[in-house]
């Protein structure tokens, strides 16, 4: 499906078939809708507040606190900051003093601004804000300047790792950085405190468990759980986590719910490997799972059984890793921070990348939340089954008017109001004249292989006539197509992996692959090369299949 053709150099090439029948009929716009209007990823914030500064900055500052647990909320990161005052005021000030030390970097390098305004270059600010604070609790950080110096330091040079080791990470290795940078600085800046002599930071042991524990109990093991979702933000009390799953869950309840699934993996792998139960009850073997879960089965691929059923593998495996982390960093008095999150999560990434490709991940410009992944993979899912479907009857010469026969009579009304408009004769069929004459009196300009291209698009049993059902069908199959053109597109970029813009016969069957799709057989592809003259099959050609098929 690849065979290379000469274009002509001097004749230009007609529109694409689906921007000439929109100046036909306009198609209807949908989305994914929340159930209430604070929930989601809130981008219409980003744009009212792009030219206001103060609000830009603590939209931006905001989100990068929930962008540690993967929510792009500027509300979500209000609640957490909360969550974590709850538990304690100076660690919830450090965190405030990294993530707006972070974001303002970010805005002094002159770093891409959408990136800024979404919270990326946020959330190893925050944190650090969280690490630095925590563990200057336990020595003399409390109310010392020098601990939130530290933080300032430490936060600035996140940013600055995260735009050159981000960027290398993606070109070289096709991986995000997530939160490397915040590992870097934070590891340098313990082994400093803890290996240097030095009399300004003081790191003491953690505080002991309140409540030592000998034996499994529910209660507890529930509020392992719950606390293992709190400790992403290093916030062990239960009330304070509750209110952290609030917010996950306003951002995205999918999101949350997967976080819940990892954390009961977690907890129930370190209770088979034999973890000490105050540590288990404390949430510590709940958040690197939790974390691998949302990042796998929900961010970075489209929730789905698949993504589901590996991310559960992920969280196991970044569970089982934090064990193994801990022979090695609990003699060097190293916490194992979300270390077995990435370790577990690249783990999963390269698995995937070689082995199962028809798990499609979602284009890194375009993470949003679990929900409106789901809604593009329902999207491309419909429509690629509806096409296959089709495939069959078009390849024995039968074209079906399934849209058209299932309209309602109020559709059918609409088509026949333009229809009628353009049968200038009123003989009940379109003509090739009457259809230009059309495009002249609305004022488009279109060519003679534009015109003629429509035409045979809409003449499906070649009779030199468009009839009303026919050209009704047609409208209809773009006004779908179009309505969610931009979720299926989305979905879809990530396949061309050579990124020539051409549909291989490989990449097609990787997309029926990932809708639960067999792949194209040699009759089908024999048929789709005679429909498109053996040419490339482009986007806009793939999209024409979409429609006359």
């Amino acid at each position: 499906m690849s065979q290379t053709s000469e274009i002509s150099q001097d004749k230009p090439q007609p529109l694409p078939l689906h921007e000439l029948l929109s100046r036909l009929l306009k198609s209807e716009k949908t989305s994914h809708r929340h159930p209430l209007p604070i929930m989601g990823t809130l981008q219409d914030l980003n744009q009212a507040w792009e030219r206001r500064p103060l609000l830009d900055f603590i939209n931006a500052s905001l989100r990068g606190i929930g962008q540690v647990g993967f929510a792009n909320n500027p509300i979500t990161g209000l609640l957490i900051t909360l969550a974590v005052f709850l538990q304690s005021p100076w660690v919830a000030l450090m965190l405030v003093v990294g993530v707006v030390v972070a974001t303002w970097t970010a805005y002094l390098m002159g770093l891409d601004r959408a990136s800024i305004r979404n919270g990326i270059f946020g959330l190893n600010g925050a944190l650090v804000g969280l690490a630095l604070g925590t563990f200057g609790t336990w020595g003399n950080g409390t109310g010392n300047l020098l601990w939130v110096l530290a933080v300032i330091i430490c936060a600035a040079l996140s940013t600055v790792l995260m735009q050159y080791i981000g960027l290398w990470m993606a070109v070289y290795l096709g991986l995000p950085s997530m939160g490397v940078p915040f590992h870097i600085v934070t590891y340098s800046f313990l082994v400093i405190a803890l290996y240097v002599p030095q009399p300004f930071f003081e790191l003491g042991a953690p505080p002991p468990f309140p409540n030592p524990a000998e034996s499994l109990d529910g209660v507890s093991i529930l509020s392992g759980l719950i606390t293992g979702i709190g400790q992403i933000f290093f916030s062990g009390s239960l009330v304070s986590a509750l209110l952290i799953i609030i917010a996950l869950a306003l951002c995205s309840p999918m999101g949350a719910l997967i976080a819940v699934l990892g954390s009961v993996i977690g907890l129930v792998t370190g209770m088979v490997l034999g973890v000490n139960l105050n540590v288990l009850y404390a949430g510590l073997w709940g958040y690197n799972s939790a974390l691998t879960a949302i990042a796998i089965g929900g961010i970075f691929y489209t929730p789905n059984r698949r993504s589901l059923l590996f991310a559960s593998g992920g969280a196991f495996g970044a569970a089982l890793i934090a064990w193994l982390l801990s022979l090695v960093m609990t003699p060097l008095k190293l916490p194992i921070l979300a270390l077995s999150f990435h370790l577990g999560t690249y783990a999963c990434f390269v698995i995937l990348q070689r082995s199962l490709s028809s798990l499609v991940p979602v284009a890194p410009y375009s993470i949003a939340s679990p929900e409106e992944h789901r809604f593009r993979y329902l999207t491309a899912k419909e429509v690629i089954s509806a096409f296959r479907r089709q495939l069959q009857g078009a390849m024995l010469g039968q074209h079906h008017k399934v849209l058209f026969d299932k309209a309602p009579q109020e559709l059918k009304g609409d088509l026949r109001y333009i229809f009628d408009a353009i049968d200038r004769d009123q003989s009940g069929s379109l003509s090739l004249e009457e259809l230009s004459y059309h495009f002249q009196q609305a004022g488009h300009s279109i060519s003679d292989d534009e015109l003629n291209f429509v035409f045979s698009s809409m003449d499906v049993d070649n009779s030199g006539e468009i009839g009303f059902e026919e050209f009704g069908e047609l409208l209809l199959r773009h006004r779908r197509l179009m309505s969610r053109l931009n979720e299926f597109a989305t979905y879809f970029i990530p396949i061309d992996k050579n990124k020539n813009g051409v549909v291989e016969l490989d990449e097609m069957n990787v997309v029926l692959a990932s809708v639960d799709q067999p792949p194209l057989s040699e009759d089908e592809v024999t048929f789709l090369q005679q429909r498109i003259g053996g040419k490339e099959l482009n986007w806009e050609g793939f999209l024409e299949l979409l429609l006359v098929i």
